[in-house]
């Protein structure tokens, strides 16, 4: 049948969520690569509200938006069969309560500098074009 092409632009939300120096860093099997949590804003749902219905679905935390770090872009393939273009907004937040559980779309998590993400094999392809555009520029 072949992959199937996604017309318009999908905008995702993504946490570097940060304990002390080190950020979280998930596996997503949808995507089979490794990622900061995140997803996407359901219509007429403000951003930041977006981020924390996300991480309570995926790893059922509350987190605190601490600020906007930059955006990333990047054409991926979901599942083998679909073909999309995302623009995903990166916040800086930390964990507000509770403790992070794997679910169906975080099957591993580790905690990593941010010098041991970005040298990571296998990271998500809007996560390296973030880390061009914005790491020397942003204070995280």
């Amino acid at each position: 049948m072949g992959l199937v092409k996604i017309g318009r632009p999908v905008l995702v939300v993504s946490a570097f969520i940060r304990k002390e120096d080190k950020f979280l860093l998930t596996y997503d099997p949808k995507f089979e690569f490794w990622r900061v949590p995140g997803g996407k804003p359901n219509n007429e749902e403000k951003i930041e509200n977006a981020l924390k219905r996300e991480m309570k679905e995926e790893l059922d935390i509350e987190i605190s938006v601490d600020k906007f770090l930059g955006f990333g872009q990047d054409v991926v393939t979901i599942w083998k069969k679909r073909i999309v273009t995302r623009l995903i907004l990166y916040f800086e937040c930390h964990v507000a309560s509770g403790k992070i559980k794997k679910s169906e779309e975080v099957t591993d998590y580790k905690w990593l500098t941010l010098g041991e993400i970005k040298n990571h094999d296998n990271l998500e392809p809007a996560m390296v074009d973030f880390f061009k555009r914005f790491l020397n520029r942003v204070n995280i």
